[in-house]
């Protein structure tokens, strides 16, 4: 059994889940993202069970560095669409204001923004999403076998810029649009209660029922985010 010849292809084999991983902002290094990266390194490396690492080596590491480079900007989207939409509700409740500076994402971002960002995160651990994501791995390496250079680079990054980044606006928009709709009614109902009520103002009391009732109702929509979550992780990765 050539063991060393496993290790070397391991070693081989790690490049391209570790570039892709590493786009991912489930978690960073600081914190929680070496614990989390490390296992899905090697977990994802290990699926190709290549023995050895290829002849010109240098070349080939390179091409499988531009590899991950597509696969996490696939795997990316998810947690784009998440923090859009979460952006999307602090911007239209006035959380944007209230930024605070997370240190497991490593990113000063409001309420919202990390909340849905987290959930993006719970449903890849919790949810199906591991298993989509095992899936698009081994997809990957099944398309792409380690070492080989037969792949137009060029086309994938194309489809990543036009088909993936461009629809992901457009997902963040409708996972946050029930929300920002109940906002909007809040808007409606105090602006109407004001002219009945004069001393009613609208623009200081709004803040403080959105924050109420946004809240409740992100709670009680939490399955439906996990849910909706899952279907754009299936959809986002899919390798053609």
């Amino acid at each position: 059994m050539n063991v060393f010849g496993y290790l070397e292809g391991l070693a081989f084999c790690s490049i391209r889940p570790a570039v892709a991983l590493s786009l991912v902002p489930f978690a960073f290094g600081d914190s929680l993202g070496t614990k989390l990266r490390v296992p899905l390194v090697l977990l994802f490396a290990v699926l190709p069970l290549k023995v050895g690492a290829p002849a010109p080596l240098i070349p080939a590491a390179l091409f499988e560095a531009l590899v991950g480079l597509a696969l996490g900007l696939l795997l990316a989207v998810v947690f784009h669409v998440a923090s859009s939409a979460g952006a999307l509700l602090d911007q239209q409740g006035g959380y944007s204001i209230a930024a605070v500076y997370d240190p497991n994402f490593q990113q000063e971002a409001a309420l919202f923004e990390t909340l849905f960002t987290q959930f993006a995160a719970l449903t890849l651990f919790t949810g199906p999403g591991l298993q989509f994501v095992c899936g698009f791995f081994a997809d990957a390496w099944a398309i792409c076998p380690p070492g080989t250079a037969h792949v137009n680079l060029t086309e994938v990054f194309r489809q990543i810029s036009v088909d993936h980044f461009a629809s992901a606006f457009a997902e963040g928009i409708r996972l946050a649009m029930p929300l920002i709709g109940l906002m909007v009614m809040v808007d409606i109902s105090l602006g109407v209660m004001s002219r009945h009520v004069k001393r009613l103002n609208p623009f200081t009391t709004a803040r403080t029922v959105k924050a109420m009732v946004i809240s409740f109702a992100a709670m009680s929509c939490v399955p439906v985010f996990i849910e909706r979550l899952s279907v754009i992780f299936r959809q986002s990765l899919i390798l053609r």
